[in-house]
C-alpha cells in the first residue's frame, strides 16, 4: 500500500495483476486516507483484557475481521487451482474462527469456485444478468452459505470485459429485487457515497462494504477511509458496514473501526497467504492480526469492541491530492 511500492503503472492492454488501475491513484488514495490518523494512547485505567469477540450476520466471530472475497489466480501465476485458492480464503477464515467471502472469476462465471467451500462462508457475485444472479444465489443457499453478495464495483472489471462476459451497473430497483430473491442476507460490495449507501439502505441488504476495489476498477478515485466517516455519520446501526483498502495489520484495522466501521478486510495479505500455505496460513495471518488488534486496544484504553471510536484517534492532516 505505500505509495513508493504500488507495484503498477498504465499497463496498456496488459493484464493488470494486483496493483491498480491506471497510474494507481486510487490504490496510492488508499493508503493516504488511513495513514493520516495516528492512534492516541491511553493507559491509566483499571486493567481489562480486551475482548475482541462479535457477531457478523447473527453468527458470532473471534474479532471484526472477515475474509474478503479476493479472486483471480491467473494474475498470480496460476499458482494453484481457483477452486483451492477460495478452499484457503474460505477455510482459513472458519480455522480462525470468523466468516470468509469469496469472489467470482470469469472462468467460473458458470459455477462460483468456491462453491464447494461455502458453507458457513459468503459467496460473493459479480453483477451479472439478473436471472443469472438469482440462480447463483439459490446455489448458494443450497450450499450452505450464510450469506451472498454481488460485488457493484465488479462492472469496471477489465477481467471479466476481457473475457468477453457482460457484466452491468444495477439500478435501486435491481438491488431490491435481488435482496427479495433469497431467504439470504444480502451483502452490496463496492459503495463509495452516499448515494449508492441510500440505495443499498433501502434495499433491505443487511451489509454494504465501502470500497473501490483496491484501487483496481478507476483511477484518481477517492480513498476508502475518506469516504467512510460521511457515510457512517448517515447509516450507522442502519445497516453492518465493511471496509477494505490499505489494510494489512491491528492497527489498520482498529482504525478504521474507530472510524465507525462495523468490519475491516484485508485483500492482498489474505491472497498471499491462501497461495503460500493454503488454510493454514491464512489462519496464522488472522492470528497476527488479532496479537496486534489486541495490543492496539490494550494501550488506547478499549476493553472492548464497542469502546472503539474516534475518540482513540488523532489526524494529521495529510493532504490527499
Amino acid at each position: 500500500g505505500d505509495p513508493q511500492r504500488l507495484c503498477m503503472g498504465p499497463k496498456f492492454g496488459e493484464t493488470m495483476g494486483f496493483g491498480g488501475e491506471g497510474q494507481g491513484k486510487t490504490f496510492d488514495a488508499n493508503y493516504r486516507a488511513l495513514d493520516q490518523y495516528r492512534l492516541k494512547m491511553r493507559l491509566v485505567k483499571k486493567h481489562a483484557e480486551p475482548n475482541l469477540e462479535t457477531t457478523f450476520l447473527g453468527h458470532p466471530v473471534a474479532m471484526p475481521v472477515l475474509v474478503p472475497s479476493v479472486s483471480g489466480v491467473k494474475n498470480m501465476n496460476n499458482a494453484v487451482s481457483e477452486e483451492e485458492f477460495q478452499r484457503g480464503l474460505l477455510e482459513g477464515a472458519k480455522l480462525f474462527g470468523t466468516v470468509g467471502l469469496s469472489g467470482q472469476t470469469p472462468s467460473h462465471a458458470d459455477r462460483h469456485p468456491g462453491m464447494d467451500y461455502a458453507e458457513g462462508g459468503v459467496l460473493i457475485f459479480k453483477p451479472q444478468s439478473q436471472e443469472k444472479l438469482v440462480e447463483e444465489f439459490k446455489e448458494a443457499e443450497n450450499a450452505g452459505a450464510i450469506g451472498v453478495g454481488v460485488d457493484l464495483d465488479g462492472c469496471g472489471s477489465t477481467n471479466w470485459a476481457a473475457a468477453g462476459k457482460a457484466v452491468y451497473r444495477k439500478s435501486p430497483e435491481e438491488l431490491k429485487m435481488l435482496v427479495d430473491s433469497t431467504p439470504l442476507p444480502v451483502v452490496f460490495k463496492g459503495i463509495m457515497c452516499l448515494e449508492d449507501a441510500q440505495a443499498v439502505v433501502e434495499s433491505g441488504a443487511k451489509a454494504l462494504v465501502v470500497s473501490n476495489h483496491g484501487g483496481r476498477v478507476m483511477d484518481y478515485g477517492q480513498g476508502t477511509a475518506e469516504v467512510l466517516p460521511e457515510i457512517v455519520s448517515h447509516f450507522k446501526d442502519k445497516i453492518t458496514i465493511i471496509i477494505d483498502g490499505a489494510c494489512r495489520t491491528g492497527y489498520d484495522v482498529i482504525r478504521l473501526l474507530a472510524l465507525g466501521a462495523d468490519f475491516a478486510m484485508m485483500g492482498r495479505p489474505m491472497a498471499r497467504m491462501s497461495l503460500a500455505g493454503g488454510p493454514e496460513a491464512v489462519k496464522t495471518y488472522l492470528e497476527f492480526v488479532k496479537s496486534e488488534l489486541r495490543r492496539a486496544m490494550l494501550m488506547t484504553g478499549c476493553d472492548r469492541i464497542n469502546q472503539i471510536s474516534n475518540s482513540i484517534l488523532v489526524s494529521t492532516r495529510i493532504s490527499l491530492k
